[in-house]
């Protein structure tokens, strides 16, 4: 056995260990940054969620796109008055993990379930993809 084979097994467990011990943190993180989304929603400060979104994100969706369908989810909605987390999922890569957040949301005028993509990087998390799903919605799918 070489010595690179030999020592394999140890600097995986160490990237286990380390990327384990961090999953409550960035899920942590991913759930305050749901929060600042939410309470920026119920502001209508639509254009400070789209500054904040990665820019990955500001090149797929045009502002005026995304301002058309918060204002829609807002208007037919209301605010979110419980956000109540039902599944994440991360995934940890070198040049940036993602970490996903479901919530099963309950608005002023209804109910619904949104998906967030936080994408980490060295700054923090940005918004890389919002996804929500609600029958007041005339189509149930809006993205």
């Amino acid at each position: 056995m070489n010595r690179r084979t030999r020592l394999l097994p140890g600097v995986l467990l160490i990237a286990i260990v380390i990327f384990g011990c961090s999953a409550p943190a960035d899920i942590g993180s991913a759930s305050a940054a749901g929060k600042k989304f939410h309470d920026r929603f119920a502001q209508q400060n639509y254009a400070a969620i789209y500054a904040d979104a990665d820019p990955k994100f500001r090149v797929a969706v045009k502002q005026d796109d995304l301002n058309s369908l918060l204002r829609r989810v807002h208007d037919k909605l209301g605010n979110v008055t419980d956000a109540a987390r039902t599944g994440f999922y991360v995934n940890y890569r070198f040049d940036g993990s993602t970490i996903t957040i479901t919530y099963s949301t309950k608005f002023q005028l209804g109910e619904g379930q949104e998906q967030f993509v936080w994408l980490k990087s060295g700054d923090g998390l940005r918004l890389l993809n919002y996804n929500i799903k609600s029958p007041a919605l005339n189509d149930s799918n809006v993205q």
